[in-house]
């Protein structure tokens, strides 16, 4: 089976039972009630209906699909099959359907315990349609942009119970979702499998729907603008006013019940201001966020690994994505363990070219081993993290050139703007145009005044190399751009500055000219210039992707 490992992407460890696992971990199911995707549809705007459509019909239009001669070898064990239909999620079927599928099941940790996941991995299906054409909209942002909903006065959560059985297989496209057990019977899926590339993206779709989230549904159906909603594939979290939340937690139990979506139990079902939610531990009284506790268990059981001289593969790929979510959460940059992370992503790429085996053993190096045992210890004494409420103060515009460094500060109360702008020095012209855009940044970020200490900076930049490094906290491929970010993003941090990073078209950055010419050069018919364009960034008149 194809997988992708991401030091980036991958945050939960799983992994293939044991013969002793298939004995002591129960199969994860629920005889979840199929919702109403008709009604829920309906409340869709027009946008996302349309959106939801096409991705209905790439997964069930199935009439194309056409077996291929090959069979794999993975069958599900008789009784997991036996679980499957006893829980309404896949009946008994005659032979063969339309496309070969791969059925298993993984191990995964829930509340101290093993349990294990079952997955059908269509993927006949999955490469026809990605061959299509089909990429997956599930817009999920980084952790540090929900952070600021701690200032509400409480939250709420919500999670769909087992949510992609939730969604029922139309009749017509069973045949598509068949496997076989060791016992040589053959089944189908009535449900929703994970395995399948769209599943993800229709889970969050619906889900969000559910939750009345002003991108996805009509305006008459949306929650009040007084309350922020955000999703994660199958889970909801509202944060405002007591009122407004109980209000809109209200609205949504009525909507689950009238669309037959069943929450789990142990749901806040009322007003709370101390929750986990996405990993995060929310503290609404003392606007302060943490790691959750069962993040924090799982990294000082990482830490006691680390310790040992050696983890599996997949273990260190697990730890990575534990780090960087923690490390966001609590402020931690990661740039300052750079050679740790450069680690790690070397080895998330031996993986990928089947250079190593998930569970193969890797020995930690002493100075890998140290920057390890120094990450998860800074995550795991900050804990907690206060997040301060800010409202926007500053936008810098920063350029690079082959001849120099510009910088537009830009006050946003007042709109007073300064430029700034050097040449380089013979050294420096001889590093990458990317590594002259690093150190831009940093030259401009380290001019901020100090009056704008505790607000807000948006840096604009038009090369995305650094739009990525700046929001990351590192870079792996030149010491030198990363050292000239982490420095800028250090700081921002001793200002207690919140920074966001946005792009714009280079023929639009009003720091373009100041990177060009000497500042004596810069004549009033180009400052004119240059305030016309903030003005045209700033009111989003020129089409640009933020």
């Amino acid at each position: 089976m194809r997988q992708h490992h991401s030091v980036f992407k991958r945050g939960k460890q799983t992994r293939l039972p044991k013969t002793e696992d298939e004995k002591a971990s129960p199969l994860h199911v629920d005889n979840v009630r199929p919702m109403n995707v008709g009604l829920l549809r309906g409340r869709m705007s027009e946008t996302t209906r349309a959106r939801f459509d096409e991705t209905w019909r790439r997964t069930f239009d199935v009439a194309k699909l056409r077996p291929s001669s090959s069979r794999r070898v993975s069958r599900l064990q008789a009784k997991h099959a036996e679980e499957l239909e006893l829980n309404g999620i896949a009946q008994r079927a005659s032979g063969p359907g339309r496309s070969v599928n791969v059925p298993f099941t993984v191990v995964e940790e829930k509340e101290g315990a093993l349990r294990q996941r079952f997955i059908l991995w269509t993927h006949e299906a999955n490469d026809a349609i990605e061959a299509d054409g089909y990429e997956a909209q599930v817009p999920l942002k980084h952790v540090s942009t929900y952070l600021d909903a701690v200032h509400a006065e409480c939250g709420s959560t919500r999670d769909l119970r087992c949510g992609f059985y939730g969604v029922e297989v139309p009749r017509g496209a069973r045949d598509a979702f068949r496997f076989q057990d060791d016992a040589g019977d053959w089944w189908e899926l009535t449900r929703l499998p994970m395995g399948h590339t769209c599943a993800p993206e229709l889970m969050h779709t619906l889900t969000s729907t559910i939750a009345g989230h002003p991108d996805f549904v009509k305006t008459v159906h949306a929650v009040p603008a007084a309350v922020t909603v955000h999703t994660w594939v199958d889970n909801v979290r509202y944060a405002g006013s007591r009122k407004d939340v109980l209000e809109a937690s209200r609205k949504v139990d009525e909507l689950a019940a009238r669309s037959k979506v069943t929450w789990k139990d142990a749901d806040t079902r009322t007003a709370s201001t101390r929750y986990e939610f996405i990993g995060v531990d929310w503290d609404h009284q003392s606007g302060k966020v943490g790691i959750s506790a069962r993040l924090s268990k799982k990294l000082a059981r990482d830490l006691v690994e680390v310790r040992k001289g050696a983890m599996s593969a997949s273990g260190l790929e697990t730890l990575g994505g534990r780090l960087l979510h923690a490390s966001a959460i609590v402020g931690v940059f990661v740039g300052e363990f750079y050679f740790a992370l450069k680690f790690l992503r070397r080895l998330t790429n031996a993986l990928n070219r089947g250079e190593k085996a998930v569970d193969q053993t890797v020995r930690l190096s002493g100075s890998v081993q140290r920057l390890l045992d120094g990450w998860v210890r800074a995550v795991l004494e900050k804990r907690r993290m206060p997040v301060t409420a800010r409202v926007p103060s500053l936008t810098v515009f920063v350029d690079a050139s082959l001849e120099g460094w510009g910088g537009v500060l830009v006050d946003v109360a007042t709109n007073a703007i300064e430029v700034l702008g050097s040449r380089w020095s013979r050294k420096e012209k001889g590093l990458h145009i990317n590594e002259l855009e690093a150190l831009a940044f940093e030259l401009c970020v380290s001019a901020v005044p100090d009056k704008y200490a505790g607000g807000t900076v948006t840096v604009v930049v038009d090369n995305t190399t650094v739009q990525g490094v700046a929001r990351k906290g590192a870079c792996l491929r030149s010491q030198t751009l990363n050292d000239a970010v982490v420095n800028g993003l250090t700081r921002l941090r001793h200002m207690n500055i919140s920074l966001s990073v946005r792009w714009v078209k280079s023929a639009g950055n009003p720091a373009d000219l100041p990177s060009r010419v000497p500042l004596s050069a810069i004549s009033d018919k180009n400052m004119a210039d240059m305030a016309l364009a903030v003005r045209q960034f700033l009111t989003g008149d020129m089409g640009l992707v933020v």
